[in-house]
């Protein structure tokens, strides 16, 4: 798995001209999937997210001292595929190590399964599995960070 962390400070994700969901202050995540990938990849990135600490504590104002669960923040995920892109040779993105939609959907359903219940249910939002999406954030920091559960393994 690939997850691409962004902390926010208000991100959505509209499909079909709909808000289909929303956050504030929390974590916005593109999340890809791999035909390589397995529970143990979830469980390990699930607990890497909600423990990051990314955000500044509210007493001395110093960063890099709470994670999103301690500040009670929200997080939206958003499967992506396209993460999974190899672009060594040519110009056209090779897609082949991208899980296939059935199978990443189960497994990205338990990842977010995980994420609610580490965060608490209605502090983890998703797009729509599938679908062409419009994500709109406002990158805190700006802070962007890459996990990869294949690395160190």
């Amino acid at each position: 798995m690939k997850i691409v962390i962004q902390k926010v400070t208000r991100a959505s994700v509209t499909v079909e001209n709909q808000v289909i969901s929303s956050i504030q202050k929390g974590l916005m995540l593109l999340v890809g999937i791999s035909v390589n990938d397995t529970k143990e990849d979830a469980d390990k990135l699930c607990k890497k997210v909600v423990n990051l600490r990314l955000f500044e504590d509210e007493v001395d104002g110093k960063f890099w001292k709470k994670s999103v669960k301690e500040i009670n923040g929200e997080i939206l995920s958003v499967s992506q595929f396209t993460l999974m892109a190899k672009t060594r040779k040519g110009t056209k993105p090779d897609f082949h190590l991208a899980q296939k939609g059935e199978i990443a959907k189960e497994l990205y359903d338990y990842f977010l399964g995980l994420m609610r219940s580490e965060v608490g249910e209605n502090n983890v939002k998703d797009g729509q599995f599938g679908a062409m999406m419009d994500v709109s954030l406002n990158n805190d920091g700006p802070v962007t960070i890459l996990l990869d559960s294949q690395e160190n393994k």
